[in-house]
């Protein structure tokens, strides 16, 4: 699944086996093409406890299908304002515990469950797109990279008014970043640190194998706001002049062919191995094989890259206040964050990497599916005492 539905189902499977432990209900609300999706991969001992409801968005097959993903944001508005009379619906026949809102990410894109009542305990995400615009600003930019710049600039001013108004009208903010937190803070509702990663620790991964030079991996969509070429830039210092850089991700892109453009220009392209897609096996058996992760992205949310090389025990580069720093700051792991400063060389991105690659393996097991499972009893626990002192709550919880 991509991302965004990725997490929602996990977070459905989360809630349904914490459903099942106390008998409740889980009222899934969600769009046609997510049902359909559901339909019949819910596991049989917790079938029984879900419920679906569909909101049907009007001209869903000849507009919103045709133009994915670009009109997604606007099909996620109009889908929020469509669910409002069905939750209303929900929570007079339901004694409702917690709303959650699992998706999208975004900050700036509102949620359904703040049109309930104060009687109901709302929880909202994870959310938040921690960016640094001045990672955009760093030398080799491009066009691109100018465009992505002037619109994290803007994006930082803007986003924290309709997150903040949001948040004010939810229980609890579950924060992807510290820069979500940030945010959080000045709507004085309570907040707590969740990035949205999930990794089921490697097992029986191949022994790691003796090599020479720096071994780099880079991982992601081939996008301009992931900045991969900086990865490629740091291979051009002469303190990385015997290392290797394996980049990961569909290349079909414009920007695909700028890195490949990029490594020409600098001579390093016998030193650069595009892999395209491969699939997370294939992912996390090269992340034991090598020795640093670049994750240049000047934007991110969570990054469950990060995540899956902590588990690895692989040592990460990356940038400040963005999503892929709140990840390896909580998975405790090697690695070194950089400052997003437009004044960084090509030997301070190497320097980092040789820095990166001399640490120790540590391996984290903090990202596994069980911690969906524990905050959904919490999330429960948290409802019920919020509810508590509420008179005439009845109906099924």
């Amino acid at each position: 699944m991509p991302s965004e539905p990725g997490i929602g189902w996990q977070f459905l499977i989360a809630t349904l086996e914490h459903a099942r432990t106390v008998d409740a209900m889980v009222v899934l609300v969600t769009m046609r093409r997510s049902a359909l999706a559901c339909a019949g991969r819910v596991p049989a001992e917790l079938e029984q406890h879900l419920e679906i409801v569909t909101v049907e968005m009007p001209m869903a097959p000849p507009f919103f299908r045709w133009h994915y993903p670009r009109f997604t944001r606007i099909e996620h508005e109009l889908w929020v304002r469509l669910a409002v009379p069905y939750i209303r619906e929900i929570e007079r026949t339901y004694s409702v515990v917690y709303a959650h809102h699992v998706t999208f990410a975004s900050e700036i894109l509102s949620t359904p469950i703040t049109r309930m009542s104060s009687r109901v305990y709302k929880v909202w995400g994870p959310v938040g797109a921690g960016g640094v615009a001045e990672v955009f600003a760093i030398s080799p930019t491009s066009l691109a990279s100018r465009k992505q710049w002037i619109l994290q600039a803007a994006r930082d001013r803007v986003a924290s008014f309709p997150a903040t108004r949001i948040a004010r009208r939810c229980d609890l903010v579950l924060a992807q970043n510290g820069a979500m937190e940030a945010t959080v803070a000045h709507s004085n509702t309570r907040c707590r640190r969740f990035p949205n990663v999930v990794v089921d620790r490697p097992t029986d991964r191949p022994a790691r194998a003796e090599h020479d030079g720096i071994v780099i991996l880079v991982v992601g969509h081939l996008i301009t706001r992931k900045r991969q070429e900086l990865a490629i830039e740091a291979l051009a210092a002469s303190s990385l002049r015997h290392a290797h850089l394996h980049i990961v991700g569909f290349d079909s892109t414009s920007h695909g062919a700028y890195l490949h453009r990029r490594a020409a220009v600098l001579g390093v392209q016998d030193r650069v191995t595009f892999h395209g897609s491969l699939d997370r096996t294939a992912v996390l058996d090269m992340m034991v094989q090598s020795d640093v992760l670049m994750h240049p992205s000047g934007r991110e949310g969570a990054s469950g890259v990060v995540g899956e090389a902590a588990s690895c025990g692989l040592p990460v580069v990356c940038f400040e206040r963005t999503g892929a720093s709140s990840v390896l700051q909580d998975s405790g792991t090697s690695g070194v964050v950089l400052p997003a400063d437009t004044a960084t060389t090509r030997d301070m991105l190497a320097e980092a990497i040789v820095g990166a690659s001399a640490m120790p393996r540590v391996s984290t097991t903090q990202w596994t599916k069980q911690r969906f499972v524990d905050l959904a009893g919490q999330l429960y626990a948290d409802g019920l005492a919020f509810g508590a002192a509420m008179p005439g709550r009845t109906g099924r919880s």
